[in-house]
């Protein structure tokens, strides 16, 4: 089934004043592919299990739309040295089924 997409939003160092609210900068990593490409090229894992803590958009988890890894170039280089945080979203298909909903977040442990 294709449709799976993965955004990025990336979080860039500023001084301590600054009240950051918003992503610095946002976009689409990979659209309208198998879920297995978009683990693989977007969210760059390999195995479900590879995959970092994420989140739902919605609690309880009913008709999820999408699922966030917060911190997702944890412990890289661009993090440690540029003080860059970036997350990424898997966002499903309209189309998919509420219990394929549910396989997908049990497949990354988010329920």
């Amino acid at each position: 089934m294709l449709g799976f997409s993965v955004t990025f939003e990336r979080y860039l160092p500023h001084d301590d004043r600054d009240d950051v609210c918003d992503a610095d900068e946002r976009g689409f990593v990979i659209e309208n592919v198998s879920l297995r490409d978009a683990m693989r090229l977007g969210l760059e894992y390999r195995e479900p299990s590879h995959s970092g803590a994420c989140e739902a958009d919605s609690y309880p988890a009913r008709n999820v739309r999408w699922l966030t890894f917060y911190n997702w170039n944890d412990c890289t280089r661009e993090q440690i040295e540029g003080g860059i945080n970036e997350s990424r979203s898997l966002h499903f298909p309209d189309t998919l089924t509420e219990s394929s909903r549910l396989r997908v977040l049990r497949l990354f442990g988010a329920i």
